[in-house]
């Protein structure tokens, strides 16, 4: 039984010898005739070396400050103007863009919102307090919105009111 299985693999393997050169004909015409065109590669843009000297720009890893608008008042003008002798509120060290409103709380007839800064903080504010960076007062809340007025530096010495809103944000 060895005797024949062994007959028979001898078989086998005399089979997969042969004349292969029509297979390697073809193989290397194949080669020749298609050859891959491939375009050449984009010249790399030429890098210009740009000194950063820390003493004459704001440092990349520091937010950017504020514009101070207050400087420009000017009082001897007849014109809208904010109160620079009332006390900040606590919510006018933020953008109206990192602000959101959280819900309201009604007591009888008093309202106020809930506003909550981009740190998680929550706040209530009622009508009249004043919120965002512009001197932007309270005028009115609702259950679903709070409508600001801020004060908007038209670089002449005068302030022009802009009305924004702070919409309910939901999860």
């Amino acid at each position: 039984m060895k005797y024949l299985s062994l007959m028979a693999s001898l078989l086998f393997l005399t089979g997969c010898v042969g004349d292969r050169s029509d297979l390697e004909l073809f193989v290397t015409t194949t080669k020749a005739q298609h050859v891959a065109k491939i375009p050449p590669l984009p010249k790399p843009p030429v890098f210009e070396h740009f000194v950063y000297q820390a003493e004459l720009l704001r440092s990349p890893f520091v937010p950017p400050s504020r514009e101070l608008s207050d400087e420009s008042v000017d009082l001897t003008k007849n014109c809208t103007q904010p109160d620079l002798k009332r006390r900040k509120g606590r919510l006018e060290t933020y953008a109206l863009d990192n602000l959101t409103m959280r819900g309201t709380l009604k007591r009888d007839k008093n309202i106020w919102a809930l506003i909550q800064t981009n740190e998680g903080n929550v706040f209530r504010l009622g009508v009249g307090e004043y919120l965002g960076l512009y001197h932007g007062r309270i005028t009115k809340i609702t259950p679903l919105n709070v409508e600001v007025i801020e004060l908007i530096p038209d670089g002449s010495g005068c302030w022009a009111e802009r009305p924004s809103t702070l919409e309910l944000a939901g999860e």
